[in-house]
Parts: C-alpha cells; structure tokens; sequence
C-alpha cells in the first residue's frame, strides 16, 4: 500500500510539473529568432479544397470590410521584401478570422507562441502573375506572410477598368490618382443594365451585364464600384461605400440641414448628408430660375447630397454656404398624392389642355410668409405667419404654370412666375415608360434614330463595341441603304469616355418642339444610362452635357470613311 501511496504521489507532482511548465510557456510572448523561414510556408494551388468548420463559416459572414490601413501595411511589406510596385498589387480575398495564438498560426522555427486569441484578417493579394496570402492581427501592426508563390488563376482586373474606376474616383474624392489604390476587385455577372444600382426615374433593363465591383481607398475611404465588363460604364455604390465628410466646411454643413429640414419638414436628427461633391458652377450654381440671367463665370462651389426618410435631396452650395439652391431634377422629392392631383387638375383647366399632356417638372417645400402664401390679393387681409407649403410647377414643355400650396391644400396661381419666359434651356417632359424604345442590346454602345422632316424617313445608326458604326433606314425590306463605317480604337474609347463622363444627360427625357414648329426632324439617343429625345427647334436650348455628346455623335458620322 506504501508504494503505491508513494506512486500516485509521484504521479501528482509529475503532473503538477507538467501544468506549471505548460503554463510558462504559455505565459511566454512570442519571440523572434530571427529566422526568415515560416513553418507553414507551402504553396497552395487556388483551387484546393479546405474543410470547413463552424468557425470558418463565421469567418466568411460579409459582415466587415477590410480596413484601408491592412490593405497599406500589406501592400508595404510586399513592395519592401518582393520588390513589387505598390500599384501593381490588388486585394483578390480577405476575410475577418480569429487567430489561435499570438503567431497568427505562423510561427517560425523554435518561436513560442501566446496562447491567446488575436482577432485579425486573412487577405490575398495579386500582382495577376502570382499571389500571396497574408495573416494579420486587427490593426495591421503584426502581419506574416503563410506563402511565397501561389501560382495565379484569378483574372486581373482590366487596366481599361482600373483607370476607368481611379479616375472616377480621383474626380470624386478631389484627390490624385496616385493617392489612391484599388484595394479589392471582384468579376460580377449584374442582372440588369443599371448594374444593380438603379436610380428614380432610370429604366433597367432586365439583362445579364459581365462585370466588375471594385473598391478603391483613400485617406481612410472606401469607395465601391459597379462596372460593365470594359469600364465604359461606371457607377458608385453609395450604400456600401464608406465617405467621410468631415471635409465640408461647417457654414455649408449648417446651410444644407437647414435647407433640408425646410423642404422635408423632418427634424435634424433624421436626416443625414451621404454624399458630398466638389463642382465648378456659373453664377446660379447651375440652377437658373425662370427668367433669371445668370454670369458665365466658373465659381468653386459643393454638391451635397441629404437622405431625408425616403427622400434623396440634391443641394447645390455656395462655397462658403451663403446660398443653397434645390437640385430638382437629381432629387426624388415626392409631392403627396392630393396636392399633384389637385393641381394637374387645376393646370388643365387653366391650359385647357388634357392632364394626359401635363408633367409637374419641379416640386419645392416653402415656407410662406402669410396666410395668402405671398400673393396679394385686393380687399383681403394677410395674416403674417409662416404657412408651410409647396410650391410647384406644370409644364407641357414650351409652357409654365406655377402654383403656390399652403398646408390646408389651398392652390394659388402664380401669374407673375408663370409668365416669366425660360432663357435658358427648354423644360424636359418626362417620356412614358410605354413609349421609350427597347434598351441597347449587348455588344452595342450608342444608338441614335432619327425620323420627320420634309421626307418623313426613320433611319438607325448604333454604334458597336467593337468600332462598327452601322446606319439602315427602317422599313426598308431590301436594306438598299444599309451603310457601314468603322471608328479607329481611340475614336471608340474617346467617345465611351464622353459618354461616362455625360452619363446624367440620359435621364429618359424629351425636349418637345418650340410652338409653331413644323416639318422638323427628331432625334431619339440611347446610352447605357437611359433615352433623351429632341429634335431641329430644341437643339440649340439643349443642356450642356447634351449637347457635348450630340457634337461628338455628329462629328463621328461625318468624319467616318467607309
């Protein structure tokens, strides 16, 4: 019995022993010995299958986005070590992962280990001939590398897309290109034309489009984008994307809420500014009332987006806030139901024309000054208090009827407005959903069909992504006046790019004739982005944007050989 009492004893001490070591060495941070070879340093085929546990599940919920910061100091060691071009490197894959030990499950020969769990992220990184794959800790700081060749069989992003996307976003961030860096890309297949980020009053096409969601940082933004397959359209994802905009000046913050707060009648504490612009405006900022001259001068000024509920305001602001004008044709303010039957109602009756041939073309939260919402009236007193109202205006495109709302849905015509004459460009009409033509077919890049005149002829031109340019007249059972031409690469690339950088001139809109108007050819153009219609009388009062692309289509049909 005495010996095994003694056993047992020994027994415990050696298992105390083997405890308090253990403990030690787990007690122990992790040391460097100096040695450059990582024990787990094999490489691994892309394709190769791993196992996966609850834990790696966990791992891959899309619930964080890889901080700017990981991205530099990855991009950093890689460039030091491999003597690779920063910009020549892209995230391929990333995931957020917990770490065993204070090693990030890489450690070196003869190095001990924390045993502790170290949150951090597994990213992938490409330069498209090879890829390497990094662990690091949660602020980048500790970073390993687990591989040093991995042979590359992801497809590199186009260099036609990566400086599509870096100028995109050098214009926005107002920022220089070689400040920035595409931190992550991503093949896509979008199931419509609008690459999944539709916009009010934009037709999508229910297509499959190839492309590209790639994510550009900077300065601790992330921004991300939707491309087709070439770059040619390219849009931001303002919902997944990560703006600061402690950039704006506070004067121009404090004019924007206020002017907000008055159009949406919502409290400060519900809205919010999701989007903020550097632009060059005249001296309306871009905006010109009926009647008003404006000076065509370039001045610095902001475009500032607000979401309101269910409301997007577009603001228009002075450099240093002192005026702040309502982008209307960019906001999606909505008109309750009521008051735009009311007063279609009442614009009919005053035009005398259907309300079918009617479109309210701007609508704008007031607050009036008095009970008569500003508008005098003989032998009635005014009572001077705010009345909170709209104001709003019909057009049948040649023609304005202003109306002004109070809050008990009191309608008064404001003939002094109304009469006011447009100098400046015609009012767009909304085209109906039923009459826009079919959307651009893939492999095609523009097209433009023209009909009317004296001889009353339909003829179609598109222009195809590989040069083609390709003009029949429709109806024409022999295709006797089918005519082919071809565009030179940089033709084609230079006109997708004015294209993009036009794309808002595209809304689904048409510029009617000027009355009177007779015998005179119209125009229907189609991009990616949506339909505008015009004709002979309308062209000269066309916006800016419009017209830049109308030139640039004409010069191209004209300087094009067979």
């Amino acid at each position: 019995m005495k010996i095994n009492i003694k056993n047992s004893a020994i027994s415990r001490i050696g298992n105390q022993q083997r405890v308090i070591t253990a403990l030690v060495l787990s007690g122990v941070l992790s040391i460097s010995s100096g040695m450059t070879l990582i024990k787990s340093a094999t490489a691994l085929p892309l394709n190769s299958t791993v196992s996966v546990t609850k834990e790696n599940i966990k791992d891959k919920a899309p619930t964080k986005r890889l901080p700017r910061q990981i991205a530099n100091a990855i991009f950093k060691d890689l460039s030091k070590n491999q003597d690779i071009n920063i910009n020549d490197l892209d995230v391929v894959e990333y995931r957020a992962k917990t770490w065993r030990n204070g090693c990030l499950e890489l450690a070196k020969l003869g190095e001990l280990c924390t045993q502790a769990l170290v949150p951090g992220w597994q990213v992938t990184v490409t330069n498209g001939k090879q890829n390497w794959i990094y662990h690091t800790n949660g602020n980048g700081k500790n970073l390993r590398i687990s591989n040093r060749n991995i042979p590359n069989n992801t497809t590199k992003l186009p260099e036609k897309v990566r400086e599509s996307v870096l100028k995109r976003a050098s214009n926005f961030l107002k920022l220089p290109i070689s400040e920035l860096s595409i931190i992550q890309s991503e093949k896509r297949d979008w199931r419509n034309s609008c690459l999944e980020l539709a916009e009010p009053g934009r037709l999508c096409s229910q297509i499959i489009v190839p492309g590209w969601k790639v994510v550009v940082g900077a300065k601790e933004q992330a921004l991300v984008y939707h491309t087709n397959e070439k770059g040619s359209v390219t849009r931001l994802n303002q919902k997944e994307s990560e703006i600061k905009n402690q950039e704006l000046p506070e004067k121009v913050r404090k004019a924007v809420i206020k002017a907000a707060t008055e159009s949406s009648n919502l409290p400060v504490s519900e809205l919010r500014i999701t989007e903020i612009e550097k632009i060059t405006v005249d001296g309306c900022l871009n905006l010109a009332k009926p009647g008003e001259v404006c000076t065509k001068i370039a001045l610095p000024a902001w475009k500032v987006t607000v979401k309101a509920g269910k409301q997007k305001l577009v603001y228009h602001s002075k450099e240093d806030g002192s005026e702040v004008r309502l982008n209307t044709s960019e906001s999606n303010v909505k008109l309750p139901q009521n008051i735009e039957e009311i007063v279609l109602s009442q614009a009919s009756q005053q035009s005398g024309l259907p309300i079918s041939r009617l479109r309210i073309v701007s609508a704008e939260r007031k607050q009036w000054s008095d009970t008569c919402l500003g508008i005098r009236k003989p032998g009635v007193l005014c009572a001077q208090v705010i009345v909170p109202g709209w104001q709003v205006t019909v057009s049948d495109g040649r023609k304005n009827w202003v109306y002004r709302i109070g809050e008990s849905v009191t309608v008064s015509y404001d003939k002094d407005a109304s009469e006011i004459p447009d100098r400046g460009n015609l009012n767009a009409v909304p085209i109906p959903t039923s009459e826009l033509p079919p959307p651009l077919e893939s492999g095609i890049v523009f097209r433009q069909i023209t009909s009317g005149g004296i001889l009353p002829r339909t003829y179609q031109t598109v222009l195809l992504d590989d040069g083609r340019l390709i003009s029949t007249r429709i109806d024409d059972a022999n295709d006797s006046e089918r005519r082919v031409f071809r565009l030179s690469q940089q033709q084609l690339r230079d006109f997708q790019k004015l294209l993009e950088e036009n794309e808002k001139a595209f809304q689904n809109v048409n510029y009617p004739p000027t009355v009177g108007a007779a015998d005179y050819r119209s125009y229907t153009m189609t991009s990616a982005n949506g339909t505008v219609q015009f004709n002979d009388t309308s062209g000269n009062n066309l916006p800016e944007s419009l017209k830049v692309v109308v030139k640039a289509w004409s010069d191209l049909n004209i300087n094009t050989t067979r």
